[in-house]
């Protein structure tokens, strides 16, 4: 089926809209978007109780996914079909710390929830292409931005890949940082696993938890039943000793899990679930780490979308 199945005519085209705080922004586009009866087909929304459950779904994770782009949605029980609409800013709309000059709306029916998912999965494949997305921002006219749109006849029947669901990059240490900034930086942001990267961005290796709280521990430690005649054993004296000279180099596991941007959810969730990876680290075709898989992000995403 086609995406442009799901719009409202001009009403979902919102292209030059002034900028503002992130939830006034995205009322004046609901407003918009569910005008001209869409209240009498809906009878039991209301433009509140929508807000309301953008605003939850926002607190729950930033709906920003990079390069400028993100898509707020929510899921609704009482909506008659799922519906979307893109508007464009001259200056960015933050989501937290991410600014965003496009925004794709969605919302859907409670009952049919993995429409949002692949509704967004066009869209943003659509604006990855060379030169769609400079065309979406120098949109003029509602009718400018729905043909833009058309033109490449997107549908959601297609699978579901790690670029169209993956976190932007944000917190890595490069190979020269101490292991002290890395196990302060995981700590602080209660972090499982960073990417170690280079001047490039390259990834070249990750820094798990368990291999900095394992770090000195002699290989007997592993096999104790009881610490009871070894109760004097500071088991972090090895990182006192070499402390000023560990590197995020020397800590890493060079196994890090790279995956291109055209790998499927399925092949994803197999290496998460049964290869065990922690993250999954998505880069371009230059080798440019560009966004982040993990578990938590594939049940947000796949299954609480």
């Amino acid at each position: 089926m086609k995406i442009m199945n799901y719009t409202r005519r001009e009403a979902s085209w919102q292209p030059g809209l002034a900028s503002g705080p992130r939830d006034a922004v995205l009322g004046n586009m609901l407003e918009q978007l569910c005008s001209n009866g869409f209240y009498t087909v809906n009878p039991e929304l209301s433009h509140e109780g929508i807000m309301q459950a953008l605003i939850v779904r926002e607190a729950q994770r930033t709906t920003a996914v990079g390069d400028g782009i993100a898509f707020p949605h929510a899921r609704l029980p009482q909506l008659n079909q799922a519906l979307f609409a893109v508007a464009t800013f001259e200056s960015p709309i933050m989501f937290e710390e991410f600014p965003v000059q496009i925004i794709c709306l969605i919302l859907v029916p409670t009952s049919d929830p993995s429409v949002s998912l692949k509704i967004m999965a066009q869209l943003s494949r659509l604006l990855m292409e060379e030169g769609v997305k400079e065309q979406v921002l120098n949109a003029d006219s509602p009718s400018g931005l729905r043909n833009i749109i058309s033109e490449y006849n997107p549908q959601i029947d297609k699978p579901i890949l790690v670029s169209d669901i993956m976190r932007p990059p944000r917190f890595s240490v490069f190979d020269t940082d101490s292991v002290a900034q890395c196990s302060h930086l995981m700590s602080v942001n209660n972090l499982q696993a960073v990417p170690v990267v280079n001047e490039h961005r390259e990834v070249l290796g990750e820094i798990t938890v368990e291999r900095l709280f394992c770090y000195g521990l002699p290989e007997f430690f592993t096999n104790l039943k009881s610490v009871s005649f070894i109760a004097e054993f500071d088991p972090f004296e090895k990182y006192f000793a070499d402390e000023s000279g560990i590197k995020a180099v020397d800590m890493m596991e060079p196994k890090a899990r790279i995956v291109p941007m055209d790998y499927t959810i399925m092949e994803a969730v197999f290496d998460l679930a049964i290869q065990n990876y922690p993250k999954l680290y998505v880069t371009d075709g230059d080798g440019r780490w560009v966004g982040t898989i993990d578990k938590g992000l594939v049940l947000d995403n796949v299954i609480n979308h």
